[in-house]
């Protein structure tokens, strides 16, 4: 394999830096995780992390990329697939009481959309077609990975997007009044959002 280029090692870093936060994140996670379903998605997302670091580290190491890339897993396992999906409700924050399963949920679906980005930037950055193709295998994952952890919060009714014909105050006011009442320790309605938000960090 050619020797890789400063560049290349700079963006195989990065995206082994990230994967090793991953691991972490989902270590974490699995102590307070409850539902069934999304434990699996969690411990999943370790594996494959675990998979995708030493994948990157033999990479480095000049290992061989004869591989079959396309052989690699772009699913979860463990969403319950036909299951209904349930109304959208606000967040409900449970202050100094651990990671709910909806702060998981959405925790690794954002860092699952960061990853997809992230790997697919990579790709660009590289000459080495079996790396690019390596990387651009990884952002599939990422991007399948993205798609279940949306479906199991939407399922769950904790995917609270904003319409088009929806009024943007009310709907920032119904998810997250609830969080700065208890930061500031107390209640407020919503006649005095405006109280409210005055508190918040500029």
């Amino acid at each position: 394999m050619p020797k890789l280029t400063s560049s290349e090692f700079q963006q195989i870093h990065e995206i082994a830096t990230a994967d090793a936060t991953l691991i972490a994140k989902a270590t974490g996670f699995l102590s307070f995780v409850q539902d069934s379903d999304l434990k699996s998605m969690v411990e999943n997302e370790r594996r494959k992390a675990e998979t995708h670091y030493n994948e990157l580290i033999d990479i480095a190491n000049g290992e061989s990329l004869n591989q079959k890339f396309e052989q690699l897993d772009g699913g979860l396992k463990g969403r319950p697939r036909t299951s209904a999906s349930q109304s959208p409700s606000p967040v409900q924050p449970k202050v100094g009481q651990g990671f709910s399963d909806r702060v998981i949920a959405a925790d690794l679906l954002d860092y699952s959309k960061s990853m997809t980005v992230r790997t697919i930037w990579a790709a660009t950055e590289i000459s080495h077609v079996g790396i690019r193709r390596a990387l651009s295998e990884m952002a599939r994952y990422h991007l399948d990975a993205a798609y279940e952890f949306y479906r199991f919060m939407e399922m769950k009714g904790w995917y609270v997007p904003l319409g088009a014909t929806d009024n943007a105050e009310q709907w920032f006011r119904q998810n997250h009044e609830q969080l700065i009442a208890s930061t500031h320790g107390s209640a407020h309605t919503d006649g005095d959002w405006t109280g409210a938000n005055a508190v918040l960090p500029s």
